[in-house]
């Protein structure tokens, strides 16, 4: 299993528990993923991590560095299944080499990764990467409708791609008390307490959020806004909330080990999914919207393909940081736990990752 991305982003979550629920399947299971030095990186049981270092510089700058790692493992370890995530070069390209060597190729297509950049030879580039790889992938997994759609057209009748769900380790979000030592030393006083979590990249919408929530701020002299996680916009996120923000309102907790994120969103009385209506985003799903309502507390998100098919557990704001407000405001006026505890449990019948691989394993066993 070649992951595109580093260790901490959403994507990369997703895919860990991929490979811990086919190593509980019996399969052999290798991970090549980008980690920092010096951390210890979580891996599922039953899973061999293969190294591949994270620089501290822009992804872009160290992927040839990742590149020459995956063709290494997939040298070394000399797969039956390769299974790369993302079409981004770094992985897609010791996949295809894999897959000359007689191993069977598939691709998670978690997201429209070239529609985050602006016209130009960079994009041009991955999306060439992304047809290439929709095109000749033996097997293809995606979990958004729009993206199932797409690759759909591009591969052709026959070669629809496997719903691969966008699962989440309910267990380790539920049942989860708020830790009085972990609010006081926050600095998060008596609340409410909003939660921002999600890697502040490039995918991030959240500084478009920030004037927004300048009333609710006014409103609420005690409430908090809390961000987990870390990004290279985090400085720049940073500055903004200071320049259009009271002083203390945002809380910004760096980058949490996934293992701990739960005691956050115990803190939490609102989980904030603000994406704006844009293609990428309309390509995506989610995880940190589910892992709020696996751990039962309310969540307000923008109504895009994917929060609509959890409609019956979130409030969902029409596109806009008006409108998103607005119905934050609503969910502070009337939290609706019940709603988000419902939500947890259908998540434990039908969005674990056991269940998400069984159709994309089975095919491979019954083609071992």
């Amino acid at each position: 299993m070649l992951s595109s991305v580093e260790h901490q982003s959403g994507s990369g979550l997703r895919f860990r528990g991929i490979a811990g629920a086919l190593a509980r399947r019996g399969h052999d299971v290798h991970l090549l993923e980008p980690v920092p030095g010096g951390t210890e990186p979580e891996t599922p049981p039953g899973v061999r991590r293969r190294a591949c270092p994270r620089l501290p510089v822009r992804p872009e700058l160290q992927s040839p560095l990742w590149l020459a790692h995956g063709m290494a493992a997939a040298r070394q370890v000399r797969p039956d299944v390769v299974y790369a995530l993302k079409p981004l070069p770094n992985a897609w390209l010791p996949a295809a080499w894999a897959g000359r060597g007689g191993a069977r190729v598939a691709v998670d297509f978690d997201d429209l990764d070239h529609a985050y950049y602006p016209r130009g030879p960079v994009r041009a580039l991955v999306e060439h990467f992304f047809r290439a790889a929709a095109r000749d992938a033996r097997d293809a997994t995606c979990h958004n409708d729009a993206m199932r759609d797409l690759l759909t057209r591009l591969r052709g009748e026959g070669r629809e791609p496997v719903w691969v769900e966008q699962a989440v380790e309910v267990e380790r979000f539920s049942e989860l008390k708020a830790d009085p030592q972990l609010r006081a030393r926050l600095g998060l006083g008596d609340g409410p307490v909003l939660l921002y979590a999600g890697h502040l990249g490039p995918a991030s919408d959240l500084g478009a959020l920030l004037p927004a929530l300048a009333p609710i701020a006014a409103e609420r002299p005690g409430a908090r806004l809390l961000v987990v996680g870390d990004g290279r916009a985090r400085p720049g996120l940073e500055a903004e909330a200071a320049r259009v923000l009271p002083a203390g309102f945002v809380v910004f907790a760096g980058a949490v080990p996934h293992r701990e994120v739960g005691r956050y969103y115990a803190l939490a009385d609102v989980a904030l999914g603000y994406l704006r209506d844009t293609e990428a985003n309309r390509y995506r799903a989610s995880i940190k919207i589910r892992e709020a309502i696996a751990a039962g507390v309310p969540a307000v998100a923008t109504r895009l393909p994917d929060s609509e098919r959890l409609a019956s557990f979130l409030r969902l704001a029409e596109p806009g940081e008006g409108e998103f407000v607005a119905a934050l405001r609503s969910e502070l006026a009337e939290p609706s736990r019940d709603r988000a505890r419902a939500g947890a449990e259908a998540l434990r019948r039908e969005a674990t990752f056991d269940a998400a691989v069984t159709e994309i394993a089975a095919r491979w066993e019954e083609g071992a």
